[in-house]
């Protein structure tokens, strides 16, 4: 398919979903819907002062060769094609950001050292299934930390419509609070380039726990 066909599609689809369907009949191809893999799915948390929401599902989809990108110039104004390692990496001022569920999502893949352990790893754990998970905010007296599903400090219930803000507080500082705690599922900040993952509990879902390193530049991976 030639470059320029595919970005006018891109901007009909943009404009009506339905014309999805209508291209698919025009360039006579199916979309491979069965290569996507579940991987996990994070709520946009509350009280951040944001105007939308984003109920955000990852999937992983492995594939042999690179597929022709291009960016539309609205959501996505530049691409490129990194390990994880590599991401997180570049994960400075000088680079690039990362928002807290891909930060944690690139620290499980660095896991997989090679593509097909990675394709084999999904394929047997989207079985399974995921749970959405919304973080809590958690206001210490240090910074403040995103509190994660299975944190025993996580609420019974977080307010998923955002119906009450939940303003969470202590006295205590961030490494104090997690000194005092037996069951620890939630990210540390201390800036917006500097957070801490931390988790010791067992995954649920047969899934893994993110490859935690002081140092991104100590992780490596073949993807």
């Amino acid at each position: 398919r030639r470059s320029s066909d595919l970005e006018v599609w891109r901007a009909r689809v943009q404009k009506n979903p339905v014309n999805f369907l209508a291209m698919c009949r025009e360039l006579s191809c199916i979309p491979d819907i069965w290569a996507l893999k579940e991987w996990n799915n994070w709520l946009t948390p509350t009280g951040l002062g944001q105007s939308r929401r984003y109920d955000t599902a990852f999937f992983i989809c492995c594939v042999q060769e690179i597929p022709f990108t291009t960016q539309d110039k609205k959501e996505t104004v530049l691409y490129n094609w990194l390990t994880p390692h590599e991401a997180l990496e570049r994960f400075t001022p000088d680079g690039i950001w990362l928002p807290p569920p891909q930060y944690y999502e690139l620290s499980r893949l660095c896991h997989f050292p090679s593509l097909q352990g990675l394709h084999e790893f999904s394929r047997e754990r989207e079985l399974e299934g995921c749970e959405c998970w919304l973080p809590v905010r958690l206001a210490a007296s240090d910074g403040f930390i995103q509190l994660l599903p299975g944190d025993e400090l996580y609420p019974n219930d977080p307010h998923w419509m955002g119906e009450k803000n939940l303003n969470l507080s202590s006295t205590k500082s961030a490494e104090e609070l997690c000194r005092d705690a037996t069951r620890l599922h939630r990210i540390k900040y201390r800036s917006l380039y500097d957070f801490t993952l931390q988790v010791n509990i067992e995954p649920k879902y047969k899934h893994i726990h993110p490859l935690i390193k002081s140092n991104p530049r100590n992780m490596s991976s073949n993807l």
